[in-house]
Formats: structure tokens, C-alpha cells, sequence
């Protein structure tokens, strides 16, 4: 099996700060990538929780809930990873784990409108 090219693109711009990669299409899932030092059991134990999360996100009702065009990705930032969830069609997409690390600018930006929240 050759190597995904979002993969190869992954481990050259994140490097280390890049988690895993989990493709699903319908019940199936498959993990693409995971770092050597993160445990694939839990992830694996972990994986359809989050594709049952994501997978509305795949609907054409999502995309019309929003007048910018086609949903491309969503991102959400959590204190210990980001995840990107790269939808492609009903009950299909990618989702990629990366350290907080890997978007800088944007968990600070996000961290100042939290701490703004806070006042």
C-alpha cells in the first residue's frame, strides 16, 4: 500500500507535532496513521465515537445550514490536540490529529478571546 498523500504531507509540515490521520466511509473506519508514541488501542477504542460525532458534518443539510459555499473542513481546538475533519461525502470523510503546537497563532487567538469571555 503506498502512502497517502495527505500523510506525506502531513509528516513534512507537522513533523512530530502531527497525531493521526482515521479515514472513514460508512461503518468502516480505517487508521491511516498514528505516532508511534500515542497508544493505536486507544484511539482505535476511541475512533467511532468520533467519526459518530463527525459524520453529520457530511450531510448536504450541513452545507446548507451555511451560505459560504462548500463545507471544506472544520477544525476544533481542544487544550491537548486539534482535530481537522476533512468531510467527503455522505458518511465519508478524514479526520487528522495534531498537537495544539502545530496551529500556534490560532489557539493564542483563541486563548485571548477565551480569557476575554472570562471578564
Amino acid at each position: 500500500m503506498t502512502k497517502h498523500s495527505l500523510i506525506e504531507y502531513l509528516e513534512d509540515r507537522a513533523g512530530e507535532n502531527y497525531r493521526a490521520t482515521v479515514r472513514y466511509n460508512g461503518d468502516e473506519t480505517e487508521i491511516l496513521y498514528v505516532r508511534e508514541d500515542l497508544e493505536e488501542t486507544r484511539l482505535t477504542s476511541q475512533t467511532d465515537r468520533i467519526v459518530r460525532r463527525l459524520r453529520p458534518e457530511t450531510s448536504s443539510k450541513e452545507e446548507a445550514s451555511f451560505p459560504f459555499g462548500d463545507l471544506a473542513a472544520t477544525v476544533r481546538v481542544f487544550h491537548d490536540a486539534i482535530l481537522l475533519h476533512f468531510p467527503r461525502g455522505k458518511n465519508r470523510g478524514i479526520f487528522v490529529s495534531l498537537e495544539p503546537e502545530t496551529a500556534r497563532s490560532l489557539t493564542t487567538f483563541i486563548s485571548e478571546c477565551e480569557k476575554r469571555l472570562q471578564n
